[in-house]
């Protein structure tokens, strides 16, 4: 009798947790972001993830590489991503084509590109590689619109003065570099600062970064806008929840840097680069300034002459954004 009770007793008191175990979980709704290209304006989306901001909201995130911008941006319009990391140019560029580009959160407030070249090179300008190839990552991607708009700048064409060969990412555009396949070639931070490491090797022939441009961005597609508004307003809130966390807590970068680079190993170069990005590269709040607009603009219209305007309030999806 007294064995049966023991038994009885074991039963009863792992009901409640039998019926918690039948409650149903609230599924997390997965948000598909493809890349143009590993860059430092992903970081913030990589402090989302590892502060758990994207979980709190109901979010489970899943990353997607490209080779570039143009994939990528054809990705976003098929629909087989939901959102992309890359520059504002295709958000314009979805507009032109009538799929309704917007920015949902900017990620960087500068430009992101170095135009690099061999330590002996004489060039001291991209003009002065004229008759010469430059590697570009694709074709319709931000390197490619920064580079005619800097040839054109300069009074050549880009078309007929030079050649641009889309040659991929860092990796590709060193090695095409050292093995004199292309004359210059297009790198964003880390990899600026990786190949800048190799005293001697390599030298910067034209420097963009200092330019208010919004090279990183969080970009969507009207259609998925309007069909998924939580989604869209949730997404905002945890990225933007991250650009303000690294502001007042530069530290927080480390570790997304380790994850999103992990050739970068040197903890001294770590630091240096959450210096600079928190000091200017990253938006502080999400929110795409007019002067990195207006700069866009210019410089897409220039690089695509035959290309329309878009007024800033068409691109910059600001009632997502949280208060």
């Amino acid at each position: 009798m007294r064995r049966k009770f023991k038994a009885l007793l074991f039963m009863t008191a792992f009901l409640p947790l039998a019926g918690l175990s039948s409650l149903p979980v609230k599924a997390q709704e997965l948000i598909k972001i493809g890349a143009a290209q590993l860059s430092a304006g992903g970081l913030p989306v990589v402090v989302a993830e590892q502060k758990g901001f994207f979980a709190a909201e109901g979010l489970k995130y899943e990353r997607l590489d490209f080779k570039g911008g143009g994939p990528v941006a054809q990705a976003l319009a098929a629909g087989s991503i939901d959102v992309c990391i890359c520059a504002a140019d295709h958000a314009i560029h979805l507009q032109d084509r009538g799929l309704g580009g917007k920015v949902l959160v900017a990620l960087a407030d500068q430009h992101s590109y170095a135009l690099i070249g061999k330590a002996d090179s004489p060039a001291k300008s991209i003009a002065d590689l004229k008759g010469e190839k430059i590697g570009i990552t694709t074709a319709g991607s931000l390197t490619d619109t920064t580079v005619r708009y800097a040839t054109r700048k300069a009074g050549l064409d880009p078309d007929k003065d030079f050649v641009l060969l889309s040659v991929g990412r860092a990796g590709a555009q060193r090695a095409a570099i050292q093995a004199g396949a292309i004359a210059g070639g297009m790198f964003s931070t880390p990899d600026i600062q990786i190949v800048m490491a190799e005293k001697g090797t390599f030298k910067i022939i034209e420097d963009f970064r200092k330019l208010p441009y919004p090279a990183q961005d969080l970009v969507v597609t009207d259609t998925w806008l309007k069909a998924h508004p939580e989604q869209a307003r949730k997404v905002a809130r945890a990225v933007v929840k991250a650009l303000r966390l690294i502001q007042e807590d530069k530290t927080v970068l480390y570790p997304a840097i380790k994850a999103l680079f992990p050739e970068v190993k040197d903890d001294a170069m770590v630091a240096q680069l959450a210096d600079d990005l928190a000091a200017g590269y990253l938006s502080k709040n999400g929110v795409m300034t007019p002067e990195s607009f207006d700069l866009l603009m210019s410089m897409m219209m220039i690089a695509e002459p035959k290309l329309k305007p878009v007024p800033y309030d068409d691109i910059v999806a600001l009632s997502y954004l949280p208060k």
